[in-house]
């Protein structure tokens, strides 16, 4: 009897005995810590080997007249001569892994986000001077190009790459020869690829809402090929410096040879004198060739030099680049095709030069510098502005300019540069209609850029 009364307080007894007993933690072993530490490192390393920089170019402009054509960041809308935009926006993202390396920047402005560029390269393992780049990139061709937007001393490039080579960037696949430092033969590049020769468009760095297109195509997000001929780049250059870096020096070589198809047979690649003594394009022969899907050449070779020396006055630092070769475009204009061009364009065979030289000082070890920068192009060589007397049929596709650039740089902080700069444009005067007289079409631009 006791013992069935009992019963009940031995079973809570238990219960409450094994409420209070402690849950034992499950064993960590040193496998487990190991592993969990190993896949941590893994990701410090991942982390480690990615790096993401950017800017921005915020920027205000005047030019001389509402609705003026520039290349500048492009043209201005009919009715306005001053705006706000953002030039560029990037955000750049470089993956360095073994002898690999992945990269891709992207651009975003109030115009829109677009891809810039996106390519992989593979290093040999063995000598390190060896490479592979394939996918959207700079071409090779010439100093300005390779050259970032966030290092240049001027706002933009000169009027010859943006219209023979726009937007900087193209899609194909490069090898490249560069000895690591301390190897012989440092200081030496060479880069040699196959492109589409279409170039790519970036509407976010294009011409600004409501004006006319002068860079680029407006709302088209990339190109794709239109035809079956890729084009050639090589760039040769040695660049060095005194072991105390107060002197620097280099030069280098690029040549570019590519095309497109004709889509026509109207092709003008010559200029002969008339009777009346007026220089006037000839068509080509069409009875003993077709030129319909035929070769239109665009062949380019620039040479390149930079000198630069620190003193107590301060860096100075001159640097220019010269062009020359031929170039097929359409009658009005200079401007290499980023789209299949119509059946019904004739097509012009033209002989050109062009260049640009800079005169940059950085004043003492201040934050302050100041520019000079003087640009040509000269897209057809044969004439002089006496033969564009208005009765031959040539117009502005021919026309000569010359810009003069005044500018001020003030690197505020290490993230932050002001920039001043005002470029005066000159065209050739002659006897077409709308180049009269020289356009008023200088433009002011004041920047503030940030880059992490």
């Amino acid at each position: 009897m006791k013992k069935t009364l009992f019963l009940p307080f031995i079973f809570l007894a238990t219960s409450l005995s094994a409420q209070e007993t402690p849950t034992v933690a499950p064993q960590i072993t040193t496998d487990s810590l190991s592993k969990s530490i190993g896949a941590l490192k893994k990701d410090i390393e991942l982390i480690k080997n990615l790096k993401v920089t950017g800017w921005v170019q915020a920027q205000y402009q005047i030019a001389d007249t509402a609705g003026a054509k520039n290349f500048d960041g492009g043209d201005f809308p009919t009715n306005s001569n001053n705006r706000f935009f953002i030039r560029r926006g990037r955000v750049k993202f470089t993956y360095n892994g073994k002898n690999s390396q992945y990269v891709m920047q992207i651009n975003g402005s109030e115009r829109g986000v677009s891809l810039v560029e996106i390519f992989a390269k593979a290093i040999d393992p063995w000598t390190h001077a060896f490479s592979i780049t394939a996918g959207v990139m700079n071409r090779p061709f010439g100093y300005e190009i390779q050259q970032s937007s966030a290092d240049r001393e001027s706002p933009e490039r000169s009027r010859w790459t943006q219209i023979f080579l726009p937007n900087e960037r193209d899609l194909g696949a490069m090898v490249t020869f560069q000895p690591a430092k301390g190897k012989k033969l440092y200081g030496l590049k060479i880069d040699a690829g196959f492109y589409n020769g279409e170039g790519l468009a970036v509407p976010g760095t294009g011409t600004p809402a409501g004006s006319t297109a002068a860079v680029g195509l407006t709302g088209v997000n990339g190109l794709t090929d239109f035809d079956s001929y890729k084009d050639f780049m090589g760039h040769l250059v040695y660049y060095s410096g005194t072991k105390n870096g107060k002197i620097k020096y280099g030069i280098g070589l690029s040549h570019y040879n590519g095309g497109f198809a004709y889509q026509t047979n109207k092709v003008f690649n010559s200029i002969k004198t008339d009777t009346l003594g007026n220089k006037v394009w000839t068509l080509a022969d069409t009875v003993n060739k077709n030129y319909k899907g035929g070769y239109a050449p665009r062949v380019y070779t620039g040479v390149e030099g930079l000198f630069s020396i620190t003193t107590i006055l301060g860096t100075t630092t001159i640097r220019g680049e010269y062009f020359t070769g031929t170039q097929t475009s359409k009658s009005s204009d200079s401007k290499s095709p980023q789209a299949t061009p119509s059946s019904t364009d004739a097509m012009y065979v033209r002989n050109f030069n062009a260049g640009y030289a800079y005169f940059i000082h950085r004043i003492g070890k201040s934050k302050h510098e100041v520019v000079f920068k003087y640009e040509w192009l000269d897209p057809n060589t044969k004439i002089t502005p006496t033969d564009l007397n208005g009765t031959n049929g040539m117009n502005q596709g021919e026309l000569q300019y010359t810009m003069m650039g005044f500018g001020y740089n003030l690197y505020l902080y290490e993230n932050v540069k002001f920039m001043l700069h005002y470029n005066m444009v000159s065209n050739e005067v002659a006897k077409i209609k709308g180049y009269t007289y020289d356009l008023k079409d200088n433009i002011l631009t004041i920047r503030m850029q940030y880059r992490f």
